[in-house]
């Protein structure tokens, strides 16, 4: 005959035991680049978001974030709620190049240094603005650099190489995103044309002016008539440095906005902030944090329609760390950095922030890859 306290331990260890099991059936092993198993975050299932907007802010660590805190004050970022960590290796390096750190936020899977949204094998895999598209949402890419550069380009285009950015902007013409915005349209414009480059002939301008507006200056970009789809290629290459730079992020992600919440089914949107890596890549400190608060100012105008609308998830990220940057001495009181320390002037394999707010924002809380940040994005748009 069992005593009570038998019958007690019995039941916890059953207990126990229904524990183990369901948490081992809510989670998957995901191999990584390396071979090794790492457990797939368990995904709860929370309302569903009509909108996806994943900002990126190239090359921005935590120091960098809390360089930016000091000399500005309150961030926007800070209207995020959930926080976490996210790992960025590559599939063949320990430290990550942009595209294949897009790689893996915009498909799920690791790929090497270099690729644009093909896996190690030279295989396309299919993105979250593609998957969007597939679902009827409205899709956009917003960005300080040339939209044919790598973080842009792996959402939108599948190549072995990130450096064939005309190829590159012709996969981009022939897609059906609705918004772009950012710098580049030497890559769209034959070399007959003022600007352009492209020895094949091709008028990609003319293309996407058969499907939307087309605006190659600040002048046509204010102009734009508030329809469905617009393509904005404001610089033959890059845009100038914060400072200089008009329209701002937060202008064209505002304008982004306007035109994909016209869509019933929803949107994806991302959001990059490019130029903060290349702060870091100079060692440059003043830059670094002039490109972070812009990057900021954008989130802000995020946020506030994410607040409004209800049903938006907002994810706010990097795609890795450069310059192994840190701050080791400064005033809250005045607002100063007094003693910023580069490390390298490159990218580092240093984990960056990830903030959420909205609808499946849990998802992104604690220490996870940026595979899973891809499949999560990827899962909520294929609903």
């Amino acid at each position: 005959m069992k005593t009570p306290g038998t019958r007690a331990r019995t039941a916890s260890a059953a207990a126990l035991v229904v524990l183990l099991s369901l948490a081992l059936s809510s989670c998957a092993f995901i191999v990584n680049a390396h071979d090794v198993e790492v457990p797939a975050r368990r995904i709860r299932e929370p309302e569903a978001p009509t909108n996806v907007i994943l900002m990126i802010g190239d090359g921005m660590g935590t120091s960098h974030l809390t360089a930016a805190m000091i000399e500005r004050g309150d961030l926007h970022m800070e209207r995020l709620p959930v926080g976490g960590m996210m790992a960025t290796f590559a599939s063949n390096r320990l430290v990550t190049d942009s595209a294949a750190a897009g790689t893996a936020m915009a498909t799920g899977y690791k790929s090497y240094n270099g690729a644009i949204s093909v896996s190690p094998d030279g295989e396309p895999l299919k993105t979250v603005l593609e998957h969007a598209e597939d679902r009827g949402m409205a899709t956009g890419l917003v960005t300080t650099c040339s939209v044919t550069h790598a973080t842009p380009a792996v959402f939108a285009s599948h190549i072995d190489s990130r450096s064939k950015q005309k190829e590159i902007a012709r996969q981009m013409t022939s897609s059906g995103v609705d918004v772009l915005f950012g710098g580049g349209y030497s890559y769209f414009l034959p070399d007959d044309e003022p600007g352009g480059t492209r020895t094949d002939g091709l008028n990609l301008i003319e293309e996407l002016r058969e499907r939307m507006p087309v605006a190659l200056t600040l002048e046509e970009f204010r102009a734009l008539p508030e329809g469905r789809a617009a393509a904005a290629l404001l610089h033959s290459g890059h845009p100038p440095t914060a400072p200089s730079r008009a329209p701002t992020l937060a202008a064209l992600a505002r304008k982004a906005l306007s035109i994909l919440s016209k869509n019933d089914t929803g949107f994806f949107l991302m959001v990059e902030g490019s130029q903060i890596d290349w702060a870091g890549h100079e060692n440059d400190h003043d830059w670094m944090v002039e490109e972070t608060v812009d990057f900021d100012d954008a989130v802000g105008v995020v946020m506030d329609f994410a607040e409004a609308n209800g049903r938006t998830l907002v994810v706010v990220t990097a795609d890795h760390e450069t310059g192994a940057y840190s701050v080791l001495d400064g005033s809250l009181e005045r607002h100063e950095v007094t003693r910023p320390n580069w490390g390298c002037g490159d990218h580092s394999a240093a984990m960056v922030p990830v903030l959420a707010y909205g609808p499946g924002a849990d998802a992104f809380g604690g220490m996870i890859d940026n595979t899973h940040l891809g499949r999560v994005l990827i899962g909520f748009v294929s609903r």
